[in-house]
């Protein structure tokens, strides 16, 4: 099978590390598989050899969404494809428009909350809503992260969808857990206020340093909000902003646990990471239902409501007065490695893009 896979670029985030990996594991299976980049040449993640790296600047300072769709479409009917493949909103535009008079089928993924768009006011933000929307339902094919994510779409989208969580890459301690725990909460995420709630993760460490001046929050990451994060740790000089990191382990291995305060995600990577390393983790319950997924309070890891400062930094205060029974907790939350293997994850990706190819799924 010919198949095409289009973002905007491969960054460091989660939807694009999850493209790259899906279109490595059909390239794996024989698929002959092209990646293409349409905005810029930025390169994050390892694409296999035998995957075809196509990057195109098509939206510079001359280009625009629409000269986007008019080069796809050309490319598409070119080379043929028998299926594209897009994860977020703008790909999922351009290869809906774009795959119009082609015989190539589409398969959609919704990455993040679809609820979170019920919330949007503006007019502006109604309107992208509703060409999103449009182009959305153009597929043949939706996979989908949970159950709840996927049960937001009318039942003719459902029954041509499958839910997919992501896999845990096999990942390797460098160093022992036992007698090298560090006072430390951490987190590993994009510094995004609107999404990822650092303000949150903030408020309730501040709760946690007063009582409790020996431990130190970590926070890994960049993006657009990091000034303001800045302005909102500056007053607790126990609060200390790491900036990016491509050592994941290293940076959460021996944390105390690991914090995630997000108001939405799909299934969280870096749940996943701290879970399969059997660091202790605390989450809250983010929408649609990702988290929940993984942790089940209490037994392996810790769940707190969304938007709860005072619940997250209790979250927080259990781990430092039951520090065996929270070490237990991430012991056993190391069964994602199983539930998720990047082998189960796989084959179920490739099987159902078998079946949207052979129209398994009439739209």
């Amino acid at each position: 099978m010919k198949l095409l896979f289009l973002n905007t670029n491969i960054g460091y985030g989660g939807a694009s590390k999850m493209i790259v990996w899906v279109a490595n594991q059909c390239a794996k299976k024989g698929h002959d598989v092209t990646f293409l980049t349409y905005r810029d040449k930025k390169v994050c993640q390892t694409l296999n050899p035998q995957v075809k790296l196509r990057q195109e600047s098509l939206e510079g300072e001359k280009g625009n969404a629409f000269s986007t769709v008019k080069w796809l479409h050309k490319f598409i009917k070119t080379y043929r494809f028998d299926l594209g493949v897009a994860f977020l909103s703008p790909s999922i535009l351009r290869m809906a428009i774009a795959a119009k008079g082609t015989k190539m089928k589409v398969v959609f993924s919704q990455r993040g909350d679809p609820y979170y768009a019920d919330t949007c006011k503006s007019i502006k933000s109604k309107a992208v809503n509703r060409l999103n929307t449009w182009a959305f339902n153009q597929a043949n094919g939706y996979v989908f992260q949970t159950q709840m994510a996927q049960a937001y779409y009318d039942k003719a989208i459902q029954k041509r969808s499958v839910v997919i969580p992501n896999p845990i890459r096999q990942m390797q301690r460098t160093e022992e857990r036992c007698g090298n725990i560090r006072n430390s909460f951490v987190a590993v995420g994009r510094l995004d206020l609107k999404q990822k709630r650092q303000d949150l993760m903030i408020e309730a460490f501040n709760f946690i340093s007063a009582k409790y001046p020996d431990f130190k929050l970590e926070i890994y990451g960049d993006g657009e909000d990091e000034e303001r994060v800045k302005l909102l740790a500056a007053s607790n000089p126990n609060i200390h902003l790491m900036g990016k990191t491509s050592n994941v382990v290293e940076a959460i291995q021996n944390a105390w646990a690991t914090i995630l305060s997000s108001d939405f995600e799909g299934i969280p990577n870096a749940l996943l990471e701290s879970m399969s390393l059997g660091v202790p983790s605390i989450s809250t319950d983010c929408s649609p239902g990702g988290a929940a997924m993984l942790i089940r309070n209490k037994e392996n890891g810790l769940l707190t409501p969304r938007g709860d400062a005072k619940t997250l930094a209790e979250a927080m205060e259990y781990t430092i007065l039951r520090h065996e029974e929270t070490e237990e907790m991430a012991r056993v939350g190391q069964e994602v490695n199983e539930l998720y293997s990047e082998d189960k994850i796989s084959d179920r990706w490739n099987s159902f893009l078998d079946n949207v190819f052979v129209d398994k799924f009439k739209k």
